[in-house]
């Protein structure tokens, strides 16, 4: 990911780590965290879940999650 891209309130990937293996998820997950500001949200899709992948962001709805 490019250094200059900045930094990002909300960051939607949603219907997207469904196509993705776990570890890939992981991977996708961890390279966007660094750019999601502090009490930023990562929206996904209905049918995903960040259990298992991370524990750096608190879900606040089924598809919600914000950054600490």
């Amino acid at each position: 990911m490019p250094a200059d891209i900045g930094d990002f309130e909300v960051i939607f990937l949603r219907n997207v780590m469904i196509y993705f293996d776990p570890e890939t998820k992981t991977k996708v997950v961890h390279n966007l965290l660094p750019r999601l500001k502090p009490g930023g949200h990562l929206i996904i899709g209905h049918s995903e879940t960040l259990n298992g992948i991370t524990d750096r962001v608190i879900n606040v709805h089924p598809t919600i999650y914000r950054k600490p």
